[in-house]
């Protein structure tokens, strides 16, 4: 069956991967883009402030975020911070994951906070916690 002409194609969820480590962040990207998401990088909270920035513009959100705590420049809880308070309330918010090393509560974050995945982490495990925000 042909799709109708006046159907807009359906994009991919764009997934936001903000992480210093230039190995995760690939893995990753490699593994959202066969899984049929549209992978976006970041090395750290600045760089993801200004893609959003950016974004924003083009009216092209992210449907999930993957976040590391610790980074250089802009650690993710600053850059939680920031994204609660200049989220435009008119537009879902992400479904953020955290990413972490260490131990992280997930009742110490704000209501973006969907879930925290420790490192190390199978990269088919982590497709799966995204499909489950993305559905």
């Amino acid at each position: 069956m042909e799709k109708s002409q006046d159907q807009p194609a359906r994009r991919a969820p764009i997934v936001l991967i903000i992480d210093d480590n230039p190995g995760i962040r690939n893995v990753v990207s490699w593994s959202l883009q066969f899984g049929g998401y549209e992978p976006v990088e970041a090395a750290n909270g600045l760089e993801a402030v200004r893609w959003i920035e950016q974004a924003r513009r083009e009216k092209r959100y992210p449907a999930v975020i993957l976040l590391d705590l610790a980074m250089p420049e802009m650690d993710g809880k600053t850059f939680l911070e920031w994204l609660h308070s200049t989220w435009l309330p008119t537009t879902p918010p992400p479904a953020i994951i955290i990413v972490t090393a260490g131990h992280a509560d997930l009742k110490s974050f704000n209501s973006y906070v969907k879930q925290v995945v420790t490192k190390p982490f199978h990269v088919r495990d982590l497709i799966e916690v995204i499909r489950r925000w993305t559905k």
